[in-house]
């Protein structure tokens, strides 16, 4: 009885804390955090370019990754500049934004994973379209790891068709985040 007495208590205890945990609002960690983007051409051609300028916002209602582009990196510094100067339009356009309803968001219980699908909102370029993140969260004590990818095109967004020397990248485009957050 003694033991049953105090199985139900700890139950209840974890249910008073359980609204507390999925309403706390999550935060960037630094480190270990980025977005990355792949895109394909003829021959076998890859373009992927990378940047570790992410940032996170939670409101309780939505959380809102902004990604400032003028840092994007492709490896190559010419094609850097084509990128961000003629097709992404850096100086009008410095940030692509994924915003997605935090109650879309299942996030694991501690020491665990959740691998789900969410919809968002994708802006780039000034056009806002719905996109589809799967996602992967690892959760470890108050740090989760959050890692997910979507795909867009970005005919969508009006984002010219890079081209150069007669080479064009196909306009579907991968793109993988990673964030490192941890309940405030």
């Amino acid at each position: 009885m003694f033991r049953t007495r105090h199985l139900v208590a700890a139950a209840a205890f974890v249910a008073l804390l359980a609204p507390s945990l999925a309403d706390a609002k999550l935060t960037k960690v630094d480190g270990a955090s980025f977005a990355h983007f792949s895109a394909s051409g003829p021959g076998g051609l890859k373009i992927e370019g990378t940047t570790p300028d992410v940032l996170v916002a939670d409101d309780g209602t939505n959380i809102t990754v902004t990604v400032p582009l003028a840092n994007l990196d492709t490896g190559i510094k010419l094609r850097n500049g084509h990128m961000r100067d003629k097709y992404l339009e850096v100086g009008k356009y410095p940030n692509a934004t994924l915003v997605v309803a935090r109650s879309a968001i299942k996030m694991p219980a501690v020491n665990g994973n959740q691998a789900a699908d969410a919809p968002g909102q994708m802006t780039i370029h000034g056009e806002t379209r719905p996109v589809t993140v799967h996602y992967t969260a690892t959760r470890n004590v108050n740090l989760t790891q959050i890692v997910g990818n979507l795909d867009i095109n970005i005919n969508d967004y009006k984002i010219t068709v890079p081209s150069y020397l007669g080479v064009t990248v196909k306009p579907d485009i991968k793109v993988d985040i990673k964030l490192n957050v941890n309940d405030a």
